[in-house]
């Protein structure tokens, strides 16, 4: 069920990806799917960052989950474009585009220790 300590970092995703999708898309439909995209890869960062353990290494895990996921959303967002049949310009290497997500992903899953639910160690 979704409570407020669950809907909080949610919120602030989407604080976070829908000007992030509305300054990098060229129409939209691109920037509202961006969006869904980034909240969706967002909550499943989140949900990784509960199930792993308050370790030295936490943010080391959610990083590399943060990668891959960015990897997810460029594979998503080459879709959307092909959806859309936006010109291909406009948008970052796949390498740079996955690494400023995970950056992202990874920034959103620390905030989400301050605004979701208390883990116990």
């Amino acid at each position: 069920m979704l409570n407020s300590e669950r809907a909080l970092p949610l919120i602030a995703a989407l604080a976070v990806w829908l000007p992030l999708s509305y300054f990098y898309h060229p129409s939209t439909g691109l920037i509202l799917g961006g969006a869904l995209i980034g909240i969706g890869l967002s909550a499943l960062i989140f949900w990784s960052g509960d199930r792993l353990s308050l370790t030295k290494t936490w943010l080391v895990k959610i990083f590399a989950v943060s990668v891959v996921a960015g990897l997810m959303n460029s594979t998503a967002l080459d879709v959307l474009y092909s959806l859309f049949s936006a010109p291909a310009g406009n948008r970052f290497g796949v390498v740079i585009e996955m690494i400023i997500t995970g950056v992202v992903l990874t920034a959103l899953a620390a905030f989400q220790g301050f605004l979701g639910p208390k883990k116990q160690k």
